[in-house]
C-alpha cells in the first residue's frame, strides 16, 4: 500500500517539476480565480466543491465534501485535489491532478457496519468553458482504492466530473 502511494507521489512530483522548469508548459494566471459548484468523482470526492487557482501560478487547490446523516445511517465524504495547469486557452484548459478522497459509511441497524474507503491517485483532465464563468471538468485518474480494514483493493480509471461557476 505504501509503495503504491509513494510511486504515485513521485509521478506527480515529476510532473510538477517539469512544468516549473519549463514555463511554456503552463501559462500562469494574472489573477487568482475562485470556483464553486458540484463535484463527483473517485479522487475528488463527492458533494459541494470549492477551487482556488493561485495568483500568478499554474497550481490550483480543490476541496469537496458532503455529509448525509440520518437516524439509521451516515455517509460522509470529503476530498482534496491539487491541479497543475498544463495549457490554458480561450475555451478551457488541460491539467494534471493528484487527489485523495475519503468515504465513511455506517449503519446503526447493522452492528459493526462501519466502513472507510480511501481513494488516491494522479490524473489528467480537461476543463471546458461553456459560458464566460461556467465550466465542466472531466478528469481521468489512476485511482488506487484502499479499504481501511482490508487494505489495497484495486487501481481503476474512475472519472471525476465537476460543474463550477468561476469568478
Amino acid at each position: 500500500m505504501k509503495s503504491i502511494i509513494t510511486k504515485l507521489t513521485i509521478i506527480f512530483a515529476l510532473l510538477v517539476s517539469v512544468s516549473i522548469t519549463n514555463p511554456n508548459i503552463a501559462e500562469a494566471e494574472s489573477a487568482s480565480r475562485n470556483s464553486v459548484g458540484f463535484v463527483a468523482g473517485s479522487t475528488y470526492g463527492f458533494g459541494i466543491g470549492y477551487k482556488h487557482q493561485f495568483y500568478n501560478s499554474p497550481l490550483a487547490l480543490q476541496v469537496a465534501g458532503f455529509p448525509l446523516v440520518t437516524e439509521e445511517s451516515a455517509l460522509i465524504t470529503g476530498g482534496a485535489a491539487l491541479q497543475l495547469t498544463l495549457h490554458r486557452g480561450d475555451y478551457g484548459s488541460t491539467f494534471a491532478s493528484f487527489g485523495t478522497s475519503v468515504v465513511y459509511e455506517s449503519n446503526r441497524q447493522v452492528s459493526q457496519h462501519n466502513r472507510t474507503m480511501v481513494v488516491t491517485g494522479p490524473g489528467i483532465g480537461i476543463e471546458w468553458l461553456v459560458h464566460k464563468n461556467f465550466g465542466f471538468v472531466l478528469d481521468i485518474p489512476a485511482a488506487a482504492l484502499f479499504d481501511t480494514r482490508e487494505g489495497f483493493r484495486s487501481i481503476l480509471p474512475i472519472p471525476n466530473l465537476t460543474m463550477m461557476y468561476t469568478w
